[in-house]
């Protein structure tokens, strides 16, 4: 992964992450909270082997720490702890207090620590030196016994005492842990997550996916309904840019119709056009701005107008009104709108009908710029009606929401029926450049993309019992 594909990996997974994170911390800490405190004492033992020697040889070393390993496993018998039991009147069971008894020895050394876990630090405390105290006890009943001749002996170098600091659990440590665990699998996650995804993330993506010129990179476009829209000298640069590199691809036209649409449903068309239609009349160009959606028109109300009547009724009018009684005056200089009317539910009979070209020729009349906005490409053929009487197609996707295989289709769909495609806009990108890729259009990027990106879309179409889109090599280089 490289440094842009983790920055835009924390950019768009970050809120999960910290969630993830900080959900772990306070799960850990709520179960720190609810168990009770458990206290260790430890008693510490020397093993004495040859005490009258004043040299101890190499061999008596060995035999010490031999011993010394010894007395470590006495430690873990059952008499032991039943003479502890015994003596202390404890109410558990040799086995329960053998579990909270840690017998361990220094390594090199003849050390002996005898470590006791409990939930009060006094008991734990007694039961380490009643242990040693047995111990020692059991070793003199040896030594006076079978193995009189012997000189050796234990001595407490240390007693236990009782800790009133507890053990476990301990709260900051575990709750950083947890949170250091938390954060490392939710970052996981959100790899595995960031590597199944088919989304189109980037312009670059775009570009490969749609074999066409990213015109615009609309940073952070909403894709909500805008119900007050407002241009000013503020407006974005890189609608500004989109325009220029329109008129520029549209090989500055003196009429030009261009037709907005998506791949798949997307408010982002409609914003993209109201935009663009109202900086083209701002620099002086006449523009209209049509409504081509008839099933849910709604771009009346960017500009607070009437939506009826509009475009449905100006395609079924039987006497062939003047287009211009259908337009409707914007607060935008030089832009004119004409809304979608009535909604209809079957509007492919009027878009395939003859009038709809009479009808754009005629706006051509009032305005050198005719911006059509039309459904999504992957939802209803009404686009593809309106994309006939056009000059160019504009395509919008929106970053982290368009699929892959989607924009596909969308390019497949418009090259089957010799649709041009001026270029795409992305929106929604963030730390994306203004500068849209202007690489060669058949670099299709590296084999790992194209790898991810086929087995997506077969996987998709194979579940849909459909066969892949594909585009011709001939239309992959004609609208480059």
């Amino acid at each position: 992964m490289d440094t842009r594909a983790f920055r835009r990996l924390i950019r768009r997974r970050w809120r999960s992450i910290l969630a993830g994170t900080v959900i772990v911390g306070v799960l850990t800490l709520i179960v720190d909270l609810l168990q009770p405190p458990v206290y260790q004492a430890s008693a510490t033992l020397l093993v004495n082997q040859n005490r009258g020697l004043t040299a101890p040889s190499y061999e008596s070393v060995l035999m010490s720490q031999q011993l010394t390993r010894t007395y470590a496993e006495l430690l873990k018998k059952r008499p032991l702890y039943e003479g502890v039991i015994a003596s202390l009147s404890l109410t558990t069971t040799p086995e329960q207090l053998m579990r909270n008894v840690r017998v361990s020895t220094i390594r090199d050394t003849q050390l002996i620590v005898v470590s006791v876990r409990d939930r009060s630090p006094q008991r734990a405390a007694d039961i380490a030196n009643e242990l040693v105290r047995l111990l020692r006890e059991q070793d003199r009943q040896l030594l006076a016994g079978a193995f009189a001749g012997s000189e050796r002996g234990l001595s407490v170098v240390e007693p236990a005492w009782p800790d009133p600091a507890p053990f476990s659990p301990k709260i900051a440590r575990d709750v950083l842990l947890g949170a250091i665990f938390g954060l490392l699998g939710m970052f996981g996650i959100a790899v595995v997550r960031e590597y199944i995804d088919e989304t189109v993330k980037t312009s670059d993506d775009v570009a490969r996916l749609t074999h066409a010129p990213v015109l615009g990179v609309i940073r952070g476009a909403s894709s909500a309904v805008q119900r007050s829209f407002a241009i000013d000298d503020n407006v974005p640069e890189a609608y500004r840019m989109l325009a220029v590199r329109l008129r520029t691809t549209l090989h500055d036209q003196r009429a030009s119709t261009l037709l907005i649409t998506s791949a798949e449903p997307l408010e982002d068309a409609r914003t993209v056009a109201a935009y663009l239609a109202a900086v083209s009349a701002r620099s002086g160009q006449r523009a209209i701005l049509v409504d081509g959606d008839l099933r849910q028109p709604m771009l009346h109300s960017f500009f607070d107008l009437a939506g009826v009547p509009g475009l449905k009724e100006a395609l079924e009018c039987a006497q062939s009104l003047p287009v211009y009684r259908y337009l409707r005056p914007t607060s935008f200089a030089h832009l004119m709108l004409l809304p979608g009317g009535e909604p209809t539910a079957n509007p492919m009979i009027l878009l395939d009908s003859p009038r709809l070209h009479d009808l754009v020729a005629e706006l051509h009349q009032h305005a050198e710029l005719v911006i059509m906005v039309g459904p999504a490409l992957l939802a209803v053929a009404d686009p593809l009606l309106l994309a006939k009487a056009a000059d160019a197609a504009l395509l919008v996707v929106r970053a982290e929401s368009t699929g892959a295989a989607a924009t596909i289709a969308a390019r497949a769909m418009l090259d089957q029926t010799s649709i041009r495609l001026a270029g795409v806009v992305l929106t929604g990108a963030v730390d994306e450049p203004l500068a849209s890729w202007s690489g060669d259009p058949m670099d299709v990027g590296s084999s790992v993309f194209r790898q991810r990106l086929w087995w997506g879309t077969m996987g998709r179409h194979a579940l849909r019992g459909a066969s892949p889109p594909t585009s011709s090599a001939s239309s992959r280089t004609s609208d480059a």
